[in-house]
């Protein structure tokens, strides 16, 4: 069957931008091969299964979850500087009114609906002190 020209390129369209819209433990292992085979190997086993841990710098993090939603630099409890990456939450799409999210694990990022892009019910935040993963939590929002 033969579609007519403009569902063959909303077709492009959608193919294209989903393509981009979400990223795998894998799609970012494979495109920095070389620095996940640096990584020792608890740290590579949770990178595939989309766990942060204690130590972890933000290239394992970013490897393990993509890029954050948002950052936030905030005073710690101890004094110390932290640097916050949220995962989730309120997002911003490239098809305006709309969203197409994934979820991976804990983590859930986005969602298929409209608005003004669309959120998710859950969240998570990364807490790095001096470039290393010091804590985090999942909370409700």
């Amino acid at each position: 069957m033969k579609l007519p020209v403009s569902l063959t390129c909303l077709s492009a369209l959608v193919a294209v931008l989903g393509s981009g819209c979400a990223s795998t433990p894998m799609s970012r292992i494979d495109s920095n091969r070389a620095l996940y085979e640096s990584f020792p190997v608890e740290v590579r086993q949770a990178i595939l299964d989309n766990r942060v841990e204690k130590g972890m710098t933000p290239e394992m993090v970013e490897m393990a979850l993509g890029k954050p939603s948002s950052k936030e630099t905030r005073a710690g409890r101890r004094g110390a500087m932290e640097e916050v990456w949220i995962y989730g939450g309120p997002t911003k799409s490239p098809l305006g009114g709309a969203s197409i999210g994934i979820g991976a694990g804990p983590v859930y990022v986005g969602g298929l609906g409209g608005g003004s892009g669309g959120s998710s019910a859950e969240y998570r935040e990364i807490v790095f002190v001096d470039g290393v993963v010091t804590g985090g939590e999942d909370a409700a929002r």
